[in-house]
């Protein structure tokens, strides 16, 4: 039966304080789940209790979680070309991207355009997919796709169930675990904690090798700091970004995971979980951040090779989740039963900021359990 420490605990929040008290971040919310219930929660700095926060890329899990039940039932396959069910997707090379292949960040158009103008509405969304180009040839490499991929997700669920995926991912994600919404209007309903951006980026390269270990491992912007912090303007907090528009305070989250964990197989085989894991794709190196992918349909897995800080992942074989910009941490361990999640505002230029930070918050909690 696992069990954590408050002494533990304490360790964790205390230094998060740190961060709070030397600047690096201003609010930050920090919430551990186990056997279905969120056991601590605590808010830092300006931050209060009722805040919600931008959790961006972490969105992706919870968009993608929502496909879950169509692999269950059969209607989506894995091994499926995504054109067989979104024909418009097929154009321009694009007809033998595979599901797997877009889910697991292999599909070969990680940085197609899409705008306001067209994602509002299944005709304008398709209309994009059909004018969207291979960068390379799908399956031959990972690569983060920062938002386009999930725009075709976005597009499955809503071709899938006939309503807005916003609905669907509220209905089978955020619903269940006692959340009322985590994207669009009914998420956006009060404005999330603003993002603000820090530091620099170094200019010694061989200060980021240091922490890296390799050249190959210091990890490459996929979006630019502009972009993140749009996320800033209410309206396009309402826009339900599926790759990266989430919103939610650090209980939900812990929530929501506890559920990935304890509920959600009620309309899925009961080996659904493994199932994801099997989707791994551990032979194929990610140029974004030059470690195994470690990608499945529920996001990353930690894994036991020794490069789970690089997937923002604590030393958990099995964990599982998605982080988002500036090291949002969320994520569930099957073996431990816990789940976690660490949300703030401050964008860090400086990418070894939130890297050791993450290892350091990831420790701490693993040594609670201790």
């Amino acid at each position: 039966m696992t069990t954590l420490s408050r002494t533990g605990l304490d360790a964790l929040a205390a230094r998060i304080q740190q961060e709070v008290d030397h600047g690096l971040v201003t609010a930050a919310q920090v919430a551990v789940g186990l056997d279905g219930e969120v056991v601590e929660f605590h808010s830092f700095g300006t931050a209060t209790d009722d805040d919600h926060f931008i959790i961006f890329s972490a969105t992706k899990a919870l968009v993608a979680m929502a496909l879950l039940p169509h692999f269950a039932d059969g209607s989506l396959e894995l091994t499926r070309q995504v054109a067989h069910y979104l024909p418009e997707f097929g154009h321009h090379g694009k007809d033998d991207v595979t599901v797997l292949q877009l889910l697991t960040m292999q599909g070969g158009f990680p940085q197609a355009p899409i705008g306001p103008d067209r994602w509002g509405t299944s005709e304008g969304r398709r209309a994009a997919f059909a004018e969207w180009h291979l960068d390379w040839p799908a399956g031959s490499r990972t690569e983060y796709h920062p938002v386009a991929a999930h725009w075709v997700i976005a597009e499955l669920l809503t071709s899938l169930n006939d309503r807005s995926y916003i609905d669907v991912v509220h209905e089978r994600v955020a619903r269940p675990a006692g959340v009322r919404a985590v994207l669009g209007p009914e998420a956006a309903t009060t404005p999330a904690v603003t993002v603000r951006l820090a530091g620099e980026y170094p200019s010694d390269a061989s200060l980021l090798v240091a922490t890296y270990g390799r050249p190959d491992l210091v990890p490459q912007a996929a979006i630019g700091p502009e972009l993140l912090l749009s996320l800033n303007d209410p309206r396009a907090q309402a826009a339900a970004i599926p790759g990266g528009g989430g919103l939610a305070r650090a209980d939900q989250m812990a929530r929501i995971y506890q559920h990935f964990l304890h509920d959600f197989d009620d309309a899925l085989p009961a080996a659904w979980l493994a199932d994801a894991v099997g989707t791994v794709r551990n032979g194929s190196i990610s140029v974004t951040d030059g470690v195994p992918a470690n990608r499945t349909i529920a996001g990353y897995i930690a894994g036991n090779d020794g490069y789970h800080l690089h997937r923002w992942m604590p030393a958990a074989p099995r964990a599982f989740g998605h982080a988002g910009a500036g090291g949002q941490l969320n994520w569930c361990d099957p073996e431990s039963g816990i789940s976690f999640s660490f949300l703030h505002d401050t964008l860090h230029q400086d990418p070894r900021v939130e890297f050791h930070r993450a290892a350091e918050l990831h420790g701490l909690l693993l040594d609670a359990l201790r």
